[in-house]
C-alpha cells in the first residue's frame, strides 16, 4: 500500500509524482495508492473522479482519492486491516496525512517492519533549510519517540543514504534503489544549432531551490544572444516577480515563464532548445534532466545531483555552483556550431538510453518490496 500526497493525473508536484508512477507501473506487484483528490497547490477536486473508493489505475494498480482532512487514524487503521498489505510505502518526510499519521497508526499495530520511508531529498541540507523550526521540532519529536524505529528507508543513493544516517543514526535500515525512469526515447528533431546562439529550457518548480535565479545571473555573463524557456509550477510569487524583473534588465536574454505543463507535453518544450538548464541547489533524482537526455538534450546542471561526470561521455556538464564554472560552458555551448553539436546530442542520448534499461535500477527497486 502506497500512501503519496499527490498522484495522477496530478502532475503539479513533479518528480515525486512521476517515482511512484513509474515504481507502480514497472514493478510486478499489485499496488493499492491513497492520495490527494486535490493536485498540488489546486483547490479544486480532479473531476469525474469519485472520491473515497478504490479505482483501477492499470491491471496493478488501484487508487483512492482522498480530501486529506478527512483521513483520522480509526479511518487508516481500518483502512490497513482490511487491504493487510505486505508493505505500507511512504513517500514523503513531513506529510501528516500521508506520512507520519499512517506510521504512527503502522506503529500501534505492530507493523513498522512493514514500513518503507522515502524521504525523497528532504533531509539534504538545503530542503531542512527551508521552514527549519518547524522540521527541525519534528525531527527532534520523531527521534525522542521513536516513530521511524524498526522501519525500512528507501533512499535513492548513497549521499541520500547518508543523509538519513546522519539524522536518524547509523544503525537506520537503508536499502538503497535508483527511480525508475520512463521507457527509452527516441531523440527529438531539433533546429540546427546555429554558432553564437543559446536556447535553453528548464522543466521545474519556480522556487528558491530550483535557483534560477542564480541562474540566470549566469546568464547575464554571457554576452551572447541568449532564449530561455521555463516551464514549471509557479510557486514563489515574490521569487517570480524578482526573476522577471532582473531579466528585464538585460535585453540580450528572452526569458520565457510558461507555467506547469503535464508530463504528456514535456517533449515539446524540450523541441524549443538545444540545451536543458538546471542550476539546482539540489536534486534527489531529477526527473526532468533523465528525460532530457532521454530525448536526447545536453544538459548543464549543478553538481548537486546524483548525474555526474556527464562531461566526460559528452552528455552534459555537472558544474560548480560559481559564475566561473557556468560562464565558460554556457559560452561554449553557444558557440557550438551544428557539427560539435550533433556529437554532444549522441552522448545525451547514450546516456539516457542506458538509464532508461537499466536492469540494477530494476532489481533494486524490486527488492525495496520483496527485502
Amino acid at each position: 500500500m502506497v500512501f503519496i500526497d499527490w498522484f495522477s493525473p496530478g502532475y503539479k508536484a513533479g518528480g515525486p509524482i512521476r517515482s511512484v508512477v513509474h515504481l507502480c507501473e514497472q514493478l510486478p506487484f499489485r499496488f493499492s495508492i491513497v492520495t490527494s483528490c486535490y493536485d498540488h497547490h489546486s483547490s479544486a477536486a480532479y473531476p469525474g473522479i469519485e472520491q473515497g473508493a478504490w479505482l483501477k489505475h492499470r491491471e496493478n494498480v488501484e487508487v483512492m482519492y482522498l480530501p486529506p482532512k478527512s483521513i483520522s487514524n480509526v479511518f487508516l487503521k481500518t483502512l490497513l486491516f482490511e487491504r493487510n498489505p505486505d508493505k505500507i510505502y511512504l513517500n514523503s518526510m513531513f506529510s501528516m496525512p500521508f506520512s507520519v499519521m499512517p506510521m504512527k497508526v503502522a506503529k500501534k499495530l505492530n507493523w513498522s517492519d512493514r514500513v518503507i520511508l522515502a524521504p525523497r531529498g528532504m533531509l539534504k541540507t538545503g530542503a531542512l533549510s527551508i521552514k527549519s523550526k518547524k522540521k527541525k521540532t519534528f525531527l527532534f519529536t520523531s527521534k525522542l519517540l521513536g516513530w521511524h524505529k524498526g522501519i525500512t528507508w528507501h533512499a535513492t543513493n548513497e549521499a541520500e543514504a547518508d543523509e538519513i544516517r546522519k539524522v536518524y543514526g547509523e544503525t537506520c535500515k537503508i536499502l538503497i534503489a535508483p527511480n525508475l525512469p520512463t521507457s527509452p526515447k527516441k531523440a527529438l528533431e531539433l533546429k540546427k544549432k546555429e554558432e553564437g546562439k543559446l536556447k535553453l529550457v528548464s522543466i521545474s518548480r519556480v522556487s528558491r531551490e530550483k535557483n534560477l535565479l542564480g541562474g540566470l545571473k549566469y546568464l547575464t555573463k554571457v554576452n551572447r544572444s541568449i532564449e530561455w524557456w521555463i516551464y514549471g509550477v509557479l510557486q514563489d510569487e515574490d521569487y517570480l516577480a524578482s526573476l522577471k524583473s532582473f531579466a528585464k534588465e538585460h535585453s540580450h536574454i528572452d526569458m520565457h515563464i510558461e507555467g506547469e505543463i503535464p508530463p504528456s507535453e514535456m517533449s515539446q518544450a524540450l523541441q524549443k532548445a538545444h540545451f536543458f538548464y538546471s542550476p539546482t541547489l539540489g536534486e534527489n533524482y531529477g526527473h526532468a534532466i533523465v528525460e532530457a537526455l532521454n530525448y536526447g538534450l545536453p544538459v548543464i546542471i549543478s553538481d548537486k545531483t546524483p548525474w555526474r561526470n556527464l562531461e566526460e561521455g559528452k552528455s552534459g556538464w555537472d558544474l560548480n555552483l560559481n559564475h566561473l564554472y557556468f560562464v565558460p560552458v554556457l559560452e561554449f555551448c553557444a558557440d557550438m556550431d551544428e557539427s560539435t553539436y550533433s556529437e554532444w546530442r549522441e552522448g545525451a542520448h547514450k546516456l539516457g538510453q542506458e538509464i532508461a534499461q537499466d536492469e540494477k535500477a530494476m532489481n533494486a527497486n524490486k527488492a525495496l518490496f520483496t527485502s
